[in-house]
């Protein structure tokens, strides 16, 4: 799951969204000990091309005894290279409020097109957890009429600790469908991950897939 992201307005706007998902699973790991979140999220995009969003997510991680919210704040800057590509180069800083020793930033560099996009991320200090991580995700949706879409993803990461010893690589990938009702989008999305995933104090990290429900309303 990703900020938002509307690169090549071409005028400067505000957009939000508010929703829920049967659980919050990111880059293929339960956040939320599989129990269903709220998510809200917001976006600003200049007509130069600078960037500006947020977002916060309901989890449950090791050690919390309830949910702790997740604020994830996120700036760049788009530049077209074509009518149909632009790049991207920017960086995020997530905030975990119950436990801020899990506080980190990744910088990212990326590639967009209609309806497709590249990221690679780089954390020096993944979760605080004195591990650095590069993740590379390819994301992509290919319109079936005016009101669904199939919907793909594929990431890698790469983590390994800053201490010296091991190194993980995992891979994730969704396939799923998206429909838009007026301003309510709903995804349906079978999420998997390739094996056990530690970079992450999740409670569940050996539960390798499962299906995410989520619905959002834009304003």
């Amino acid at each position: 799951m990703c900020g938002l992201l509307l690169a090549g307005a071409a005028h400067a706007q505000w957009s939000a969204q508010v929703g829920a998902a049967s659980d919050y699973v990111y880059r293929g790991v339960s956040l939320n000990d599989g129990r269903p979140a709220v998510i809200a999220a917001f976006n600003y995009d200049d007509a130069t091309g600078w960037y500006l969003g947020g977002q916060v997510e309901q989890t449950r991680l090791y050690s919390e005894r309830h949910a702790e919210p997740l604020w994830i704040v996120d700036a760049g800057y788009a530049h077209a290279l074509t009518s149909q590509l632009s790049w991207e180069i920017g960086a995020t800083y997530s905030i975990f409020s119950g436990f801020t020793f899990w506080n980190y930033a990744e910088t990212f560099v990326g590639l967009s097109a209609q309806n497709w996009n590249l990221r690679l991320y780089h954390a020096p200090n993944y979760f605080g957890r004195h591990r650095r991580s590069t993740y590379l995700e390819f994301n992509y949706a290919h319109a079936l009429d005016e009101r669904w879409r199939l919907l793909g993803h594929l990431g890698v990461q790469q983590a390994e600790s800053t201490l010296g010893g091991d190194r993980d690589r995992t891979l994730d990938a969704s396939l799923g469908v998206g429909a838009k009702f007026g301003r309510v989008d709903v995804q349906l999305l079978r999420v998997a991950v390739n094996r056990a995933n530690y970079a992450y104090p999740s409670l569940s990290p050996e539960q390798r897939q499962r299906w995410v429900l989520s619905a959002a309303y834009a304003f």
